[in-house]
């Protein structure tokens, strides 16, 4: 069990495509073990491999709250197979500490992987909860998208960057999203 480092925004590994998991191997269960540990650590609910260096299709999960106690999940090649309308979060990043901002996101998801047994699994989350956002935050991070890529607004988003001391969006990383959008478009930003 350890705590590992999580990589901060501007960390080039944060940009880049994590690779398919072939077998659960022991290196595999130690890498979740270790994620899970440094996602407590830093009072996380979530944590992608990518975060921490590995450029693994893993990401692991803890939306329990004391209203709603959840068991603590692990994606393993995980793939959103339905989506449906869209919401507003407001959602902050270990790798970007401090930094919260409002993005778009799904409302519904299903979404397919592979748990630590190596057996597949299906999910559906639904109703814009933690979970369902978690999971479309935490996915992103397998494909090197970052929450920033979302963003409503950009120039407030880029003034919190820079009082945190992390650089600005990249314009050419933002998103376009009309699904979303459209979606979106009767609701007030």
């Amino acid at each position: 069990m350890a705590t590992l480092k999580v990589l901060n925004y501007g960390d080039p590994v944060l940009r880049k495509d994590a690779e398919k998991v072939l077998k659960v191997s022991a290196k595999i269960q130690k890498l979740v073990s270790d994620m899970f540990d440094t996602m407590y650590a830093y009072n996380g609910v979530g944590l992608a491999a990518p975060q921490v260096g590995e450029l693994k299709r893993i990401f692991v999960l803890d939306c329990s709250t004391d209203e709603e106690p959840m068991p603590r999940m692990v994606f393993i090649n995980p793939v959103i197979i339905k989506k449906e309308s869209a919401i507003i979060s407001r959602e902050g990043c270990l790798s970007f500490p401090g930094v919260y901002t409002d993005v778009k996101r799904y409302e519904s998801v299903t979404v397919r992987y592979m748990d630590l047994k190596g057996k597949t699994q299906t999910m559906t989350a639904i109703g814009g909860t933690l979970l369902c956002r978690a999971i479309q935050h935490e996915l992103d991070h397998l494909n090197g998208v970052l929450f920033v890529d979302h963003v409503i607004d950009r120039f407030s988003a880029d003034q919190l960057l820079a009082e945190h001391h992390l650089p600005p969006i990249d314009p050419e990383k933002i998103l376009v999203e009309p699904e979303l959008d459209e979606a979106l478009s009767g609701v007030a930003l």
